[in-house]
């Protein structure tokens, strides 16, 4: 199977070891040419938490090439997928132009970004294109342009946008089996644009008020202030769903508590963000959740607060 991911972050990174490690044919797009050129020299290491090496693919082994070359590669040498691993503010400024040759061919797309409202702009854009979402778990923390931590084991979800889950030898089916080969755990769902919502509940509670307070995940459970304040955007979050018909467990506050838990020492990527002066993603998360709001008729006012505070502190 040959692979294509576009983004070299840090989820970016962990997928190309890993599955390059397993033997799979990896084509790895980044946004710069010195991120290319040093994976190109030293190679791509992949870590676990205790610094133990989980892969290093060698310099010559790596197929690295700025982001721009890869539709004029594509048209010549079709890849089985393409991977998008980059965040929603890459994918909505940049990849349109960067995708538009290859609008009228026939091509496996997984999209694994938080957020709303990226598949139907990229059906838009790539009608031919046989979408699907990917929903993960799966912990990554870039050190460098050529070296990620494999922060924390998850799972994958894939199934394909808007239509439910295929057979044993489906093209998602098979990417799931090639995740699992190279040590992921993955598995095919019909229920993945519940679980996207479900992911972007979670998103929309933490990394606004981590970005905002600048704390990682777990110190969001440190005074009972915080956690009222959480809860209210909850609240608010939920009522969305339930007039939008959206189903959701009745333990999803207890899975947003447990997520701060388990990564009580993460820094979120909204905070990374803000903390580097960079776009963040609040529109597609929380500004998804307002959008819904304001078509359902649900009032809103602590996110529609919250996405102003978020987009005020980037100048």
């Amino acid at each position: 199977m040959k692979i294509d991911i576009i983004g070299a972050g840090s989820l970016g990174l962990l997928l190309a070891g890993m599955l390059m490690n397993s033997g799979c044919e990896v084509r790895l797009w980044c946004r710069t040419e010195d991120q290319a050129a040093s994976l190109a020299e030293s190679g791509l290491t992949v870590c676990n938490v205790a610094g133990e090496v989980q892969a290093h693919l060698k310099g010559e082994a790596m197929s690295a090439a700025p982001a721009p070359l890869f539709a004029a590669e594509w048209l010549k040498s079709p890849g089985d997928w393409l991977l998008l691993a980059v965040k929603q503010t890459v994918l909505h400024s940049e990849l349109p132009d960067l995708l538009m040759p290859l609008r009228d061919i026939t091509m496996n797309i997984l999209c694994l970004q938080n957020g709303w409202g990226h598949l139907e702009m990229l059906q838009s854009l790539l009608p031919a294109a046989s979408l699907y979402a990917g929903v993960t778990t799966e912990g990554a923390k870039r050190e460098s342009g050529v070296r990620v931590i494999h922060a924390g084991k998850g799972h994958t979800y894939i199934g394909r946008w808007g239509e439910g889950g295929g057979g044993s030898l489906s093209p998602e089916s098979l990417l799931a089996a090639r995740l699992e080969t190279a040590g992921f755990s993955a598995s095919v769902s019909n229920q993945v644009e519940t679980m996207i919502f479900r992911k972007l509940m979670i998103n929309a509670v933490i990394n606004p008020l981590t970005a905002i307070w600048r704390v990682s995940n777990g110190e969001l459970l440190a005074s009972a202030a915080r956690i009222d304040l959480m809860r209210e955007l909850y609240d608010e979050a939920a009522a969305v769903c339930d007039a939008a018909g959206i189903y959701r467990e009745d333990s999803l506050w207890d899975d947003i508590l447990n997520v701060c838990r388990a990564t009580s020492g993460n820094r979120s990527s909204m905070l990374a963000d803000v903390l580097a002066s960079r776009e963040t993603e609040i529109r597609w998360i929380n500004g998804a959740l307002a959008e819904l709001a304001r078509r359902t008729g649900v009032d809103v006012p602590l996110h529609r607060g919250i996405i102003r505070i978020i987009e005020g502190m980037i100048v």
